[in-house]
């Protein structure tokens, strides 16, 4: 991996995990608002494309309010993946399984996929969802 890509992943698993902490930790729209780009695509059946959509439903999900616990961040140039558990606000204490694909250009969020599942009980997965 050369330096200049070594650098892009660097920066953008770190918008990434910002963007995280602003949205779960701070409740915070803010800094969102300036890395996703205007013309974001949503891959996700139950969000809409467009920045403004995208702030707009973020603002009223089942899960603001809600809690993110990243168990492991991956990046390789511009996509970013993320493989967390999110607790929805008066849910399941487990909550779901998540993990999120993002892509980015120029330090922007571009594009975002998504698949979840709940939490199944530990005696299923003895060796644990995360």
């Amino acid at each position: 991996m050369t330096d200049s890509v070594r650098d892009l992943t660097s920066r953008n698993k770190q918008i990434i995990k910002d963007s995280y902490d602003s949205y779960f930790t701070r409740r915070d729209l803010t800094f969102l608002a300036g890395v996703i780009a205007e013309d974001f695509v949503q891959h996700s059946p139950d969000a809409p494309s467009g920045r403004t959509a995208y702030l707009e439903h973020l603002a009223e999900a089942p899960f603001a309010g809600g809690t993110s616990s990243i168990k492991h961040l991956l990046a390789d140039g511009d996509y970013v993946a993320v493989h967390h558990q999110m607790t929805l606000p008066g849910g399941d204490e487990e909550g779901l399984a998540v993990v999120d694909l993002w892509r980015l250009e120029n330090g922007k969020i571009v594009e975002h996929w998504d698949v979840e599942q709940p939490v199944p009980d530990r005696a299923r997965v003895p060796n644990g969802m995360f």
